[in-house]
């Protein structure tokens, strides 16, 4: 329970103060806990930066107005910056990534991207290489935490 804890809620809720005292976990468990979660949000980070900023076919489909086109431009900058912040996790509040994220909001009835201006096939392309990245950590759990698998 304590795994699925820290990487649902994160560190601070593993060592919270207002924890009944038959819930404090053994320096062993935490520590365990601790390293998986590092993992897990390294492999969410880095593979969620690489997946939105350095993509390896970057332009497939990709509409003619998308600012994916354009990467360096600040707008584009900015929109790949609020999708990022959305999928990743913080190791506080533990790792989004066994979660399957949201690209689009509701805007008014209307369905938007939540980085504006990026078009639908680089969210479906994100979409997919976050499933796979969802099933590369799901795979990689019981070593994480120290578990036979």
């Amino acid at each position: 329970m304590a795994y699925y804890m820290a990487t649902r809620w994160g560190l601070n809720f593993l060592m919270d103060q207002d924890l009944p005292r038959n819930a404090t976990l053994s320096p062993e468990i935490l520590q365990s806990a601790i390293r998986g979660l590092t993992a897990l949000c390294e492999v969410e980070l880095g593979e969620s930066h690489h997946l939105i900023f350095e993509p390896n076919d970057p332009h497939p489909r990709c509409a003619s107005d998308c600012l994916s086109r354009t990467p360096t431009g600040p707008a584009a900058l900015e929109a790949r910056r609020k999708v990022l912040s959305r999928i990743v996790g913080s190791s506080q509040w533990g790792t989004k990534v066994l979660e399957v994220p949201q690209f689009y909001e509701d805007q008014g009835g209307v369905l938007q991207c939540i980085g504006p201006g990026i078009c639908g096939n680089c969210v479906e392309r994100w979409q997919t290489g976050h499933a796979k990245l969802r099933k590369k950590a799901w795979a990689m759990l019981p070593g994480v935490f120290g578990l036979r698998g």
